[in-house]
């Protein structure tokens, strides 16, 4: 039994990401898509588990997004799982990434409940 996950999110723009990938049947499968998830900007690590045909991914927001890491799945042959629940997900991950960076690229709010100068 493990008590921590060892692909915790530390920093407050990372987020943590499980991708069905009903391609990948084969460890060598799994080491070209970490090497190639890897690649991109602002991933921080990438765990491909063939048993499980899934890839689970840790990433910055404001260095990458899940569009970029689903476009890099595809073109190296490994698209995800195209169904209604994988597409929901997907567009949920999309939708949260997209708020995250819009926080993250604002102004710090006023202190005290006082207006700004």
């Amino acid at each position: 039994m493990r008590t921590q996950d060892p692909m915790k999110s530390i920093g407050a723009w990372e987020v943590r990401r499980k991708i069905k990938v009903p391609a990948l049947n084969h460890d060598a499968d799994g080491m070209a898509v970490e090497h190639a998830l890897n690649a991109l900007p602002g991933i921080r690590e990438v765990a491909a588990d063939a048993s499980r045909q899934q890839v689970v991914v840790l990433y910055d927001i404001t260095g990458t997004d899940f569009q970029t890491i689903v476009a890099e799945l595809e073109h190296v042959g490994f698209p995800p799982l195209d169904n209604w629940w994988s597409r929901r997900k997907m567009s949920w991950y999309t939708f949260t990434d997209s708020n995250g960076r819009d926080n993250a690229k604002a102004p710090p709010a006023a202190c005290c409940n006082k207006p700004p100068k």
